[in-house]
């Protein structure tokens, strides 16, 4: 099988880089300029994984999302000048196009949440966890169980991210390419199938199982297609959006306690993969720029803006389980969450160098959850029972 590569043909001499396996995060964004006087304005990426922004003026649209001077990478004086408008324009325009991908799939996972929160999951990313957490264990205990959980959630992306980088530093791409293609295939077709199941007993839908085989493999089949080989974008874009609300519902499925923990911890994962010089994710990145060939990997496009999926995973776990609060909850975390993104995006702008996705809109996420959840909603409650009303 060849190595396909049109969904992933930069749009400069040079090519960027693609990285990542489904559940792996460590994305972050980043920024290019154009590479002379006359080429078009500069635009917001957002992408896996992390690097150090180049010092070249020549810039590329990468997976790994260079970070790149803005106006001392384009001529000097008036043209500089005259650049910086569209630059805002553009960057209105790409934010909006991150928003509605990652709004429709933490909606997407809300619903899915509400329809089978009731539904017994066996399996799935449960069976990894060392600790199960019991309603009559301690606090402590729970918390500690947690961390464990979360440690070897952490060492499984690690382990992935260092197999991949041996893998490339081996040049075995197609290998790479088997991998994630067999990875998603897969996913669609066992999370898929087991979300469609689930929803045909919901809804008490009669369908055969011959017919339900034939839609199911077909519904996998072509995602692996669209993903991996050119293919039209909406359509590309949908099948992304899927695979992260797939992986998003089977990972509310773990506890309470272990999920906050893992997402704490991807988060300071993602901080340490993006912005220390020795980065595991670095190596990776230096190797794809020395030889100047894109890294193998899943990511959302739209327009010139590009999200990695363990940004649209991890963001809609968290309102997943907000979901299973309250929907005053899944409300303040939703704006919580596209909030940290839009300041991401501005602090890039400011900065200028490459930023992790995660840290910020998780940080936001979290807080308004417990501050709502945990304070907020009994408050109201309770002056709503006093007969106060403010």
């Amino acid at each position: 099988m060849s190595a396909p590569s049109d969904s992933y043909r930069c749009m400069d001499t040079m090519r960027g880089t693609e990285g990542g396996d489904v559940v792996e995060n460590s994305l972050l964004l980043g920024r290019r300029a154009p590479c002379a006087a006359g080429a078009s304005s500069s635009h917001i990426t957002v992408a896996a994984p992390a690097t150090a922004p180049r010092a070249s003026g020549v810039e590329l649209s990468s997976a790994e999302s260079m970070s790149q001077p803005l106006a001392s990478s384009t001529a000097a004086g008036e043209g500089a000048e005259h650049e910086s408008e569209p630059d805002d324009v553009d960057l209105f325009e790409q934010v909006d196009s991150l928003v509605k991908p990652v709004s429709a799939a933490m909606l997407s996972v809300v619903a899915l949440v509400g329809i089978l929160n009731s539904s017994p999951v066996s399996g799935s990313f449960s069976s990894m966890m060392v600790y199960e957490e019991k309603v009559d264990d301690s606090t402590s205990t729970k918390l500690a169980g947690s961390f464990e959980n979360a440690a070897i959630f952490i060492a499984l992306i690690v382990g992935v991210t260092s197999l991949l980088f041996v893998l490339y530093k081996l040049h075995c791409t197609r290998f790479i390419y088997a991998w994630l293609i067999t990875s998603v295939g897969m996913l669609l077709a066992s999370f898929g199938g087991l979300v469609a199941f689930m929803l045909i007993l919901h809804f008490d839908i009669a369908m055969d199982y011959g017919t339900s085989t034939f839609v199911l493999w077909n519904f996998a089949v072509v995602g692996v297609r669209v993903v991996f080989w050119a293919s039209p974008a909406i359509i590309k874009q949908s099948y992304l959006v899927i695979v992260s609300v797939l992986l998003a519902w089977s990972l509310t499925k773990l506890p309470d306690w272990t999920t906050w923990s893992i997402l704490a911890a991807v988060s300071v994962w993602d901080l340490i993969a993006v912005l220390t010089p020795s980065g595991p994710l670095k190596g990776l990145v230096e190797e794809s720029q020395r030889r100047n060939e894109p890294i193998p990997g899943l990511v959302y496009e739209a327009d010139d803006v590009k999200l990695g999926l363990g940004d649209f995973v991890f963001y809609s776990v968290l309102v997943g389980r907000a979901m299973m609060h309250d929907v005053t909850t899944v409300v303040t975390c939703f704006v919580a969450i596209l909030s940290g993104l839009g300041l991401t995006l501005l602090l890039l702008a400011l900065y200028q160098k490459a930023l992790p996705a995660l840290p910020i809109s998780i940080a936001l996420g979290m807080a308004c959850f417990f501050l709502t959840a945990y304070l907020v909603t009994p408050m109201v409650v309770a002056l709503n029972d006093a007969g106060v009303f403010i």
